[in-house]
């Protein structure tokens, strides 16, 4: 195999990047066949099966089905807008494999609050570019705050003030 030189690697990379951002203005949204009829039959695509479905037999007037001619080019597929191969983490030991000239990261949408937190510290320690950190920072100084009025209110409110019967002070009603 002949050694091609980087620049024309590059310059073909970023051509077959607008490729794909073409392809994809073009590309309708598969819908499921009767969906807009029935409120039961969801949106997301699934394959025509019936022996008369117009939509299998791909007449006209009907949805389009998935084909590979929608595909976008193999050099570029799976990667994000900036260039980089998207991969999903897990878990802080997932960005050990992530190389970062070449790769990015992705928090699973499972992973709960601890977790995405120590996954970004790392991140931040390897200088990987996490694409999604936003939703996993949160600002504790406005809870911290809200508990203070919470505090308050509940120190405000007598217990003696309000008036209960004997049989609702053991939880029976009559």
């Amino acid at each position: 195999m002949a050694n091609i030189p980087e620049d024309k690697t590059q310059s073909e990379i970023i051509r077959l990047r607008k490729i794909r951002e073409n392809l994809k203005r073009k590309r309708p949204t598969f819908r499921r066949i009767e969906s807009w009829r029935y409120k039961r039959v969801k949106e997301r695509w699934r394959k025509a099966r019936g022996i008369d479905s117009k939509t299998r037999e791909k007449k006209g007037g009907w949805p389009i089905s998935p084909m590979i001619g929608f595909r976008s080019p193999k050099k570029v597929r799976y990667q994000s807008s900036s260039g980089k191969e998207e991969i999903l983490i897990f878990s802080p030991v997932d960005l050990s494999l992530i190389d970062s000239n070449r790769q990015v990261g992705r928090i699973a949408a499972n992973i709960g609050r601890k977790k995405r937190e120590k996954i970004i510290m790392e991140a931040e320690l390897l200088n990987i570019r996490i694409l999604n950190p936003i939703s996993a920072k949160i600002d504790l100084g406005d809870l911290e705050e809200e508990l203070e009025l919470d505090d308050e209110l509940l120190e405000e409110i007598d217990i003696e003030d309000l008036e209960l019967s004997e049989d609702e002070e053991f939880g029976e009603e009559e």
